[in-house]
């Protein structure tokens, strides 16, 4: 586990997926050309268009919207089982889900996912996802996997992004002390990481989506934190993606 210090003193070793939050936010560049499955229940996934040689990513994004139209038509029967047709926990039942393209080289494809889900309670969710892929050989890559070093280049990241959240919380929360329960700084498997950039040109950071709950209580919100490429992350990145890859000016 972490110290209880502001900025984290060693790397996670660990990059993932999807956590929960409070309020939709925002990933970055807007999907451009996107197209939506969309069904009057509730239920709604919108893809981005991606170029024809990444067909295995489309492929990858397409079963997982099929696995959540599963995971959400299982649920929302195991809900109307138990309550009331017009309960509004039945006719609130939602899941809509949006992929964007965070940014984009000849190399690679970086997509973060932002999804709200309502399945009972007090309060809907939101669920944070990244996907990065490499063109070349149509394939994920996880973002240790840039780096000569994997996990060096991962704890510049990391030192920047809790540096970053700790000014974060006490802006919105005030003092924390070491006892706190939000004293440590999150490990990245329970955060979204993806490199950010352009349509059309290098990424000059990473962003990291942080929901409540990790951070912070329900009603602070969210945290985004944007990390920007340093030189010495960026002479850590292997030759064959460093062109995808620049600081910013």
């Amino acid at each position: 586990m972490n110290s209880r210090n502001s900025v984290r003193k060693w790397p996670v070793l660990a990059v993932s997926a999807i956590v929960l939050s409070a309020a939709p936010l925002s990933l970055g560049v807007p999907a451009t050309a996107a197209r939506s499955e969309t069904a009057h229940d509730g239920f709604t996934v919108e893809l981005p268009t991606l170029p024809d040689a990444v067909p295995q990513l489309r492929s990858r994004l397409e079963s997982l919207r099929d696995q959540a139209r599963s995971d959400y038509d299982r649920g929302r029967a195991e809900l109307a089982e138990i309550m009331p047709a017009d309960s509004p926990m039945v006719t609130g039942y939602e899941h809509n889900q949006r992929w964007t393209i965070a940014g984009r080289t000849d190399r690679l494809i970086s997509l973060g996912s932002e999804t709200y889900s309502y399945s009972g309670g007090a309060h809907g969710n939101t669920a944070f996802d990244a996907i990065l892929w490499d063109v070349a050989g149509d394939r994920p890559l996880a973002v240790i996997d840039l780096f000569t070093n994997r996990y060096l280049g991962l704890s510049l990241i990391d030192m920047r992004f809790c540096a970053g959240l700790r000014e974060e919380q006490l802006d919105r929360l005030g003092a924390i002390s070491e006892d706190d329960l939000w004293a440590d700084c999150p490990p990245v498997e329970a955060v979204a990481l993806f490199p950010t950039g352009s349509a059309d040109g290098p990424f000059t950071g990473f962003t990291v989506s942080v929901p409540p709950y990790i951070a912070g209580p329900y009603s602070a919100g969210p945290f985004e934190i944007d990390v920007p490429v340093t030189a010495e992350m960026l002479a850590l990145i292997k030759s064959e993606y460093r062109a995808s890859f620049a600081v910013p000016e």
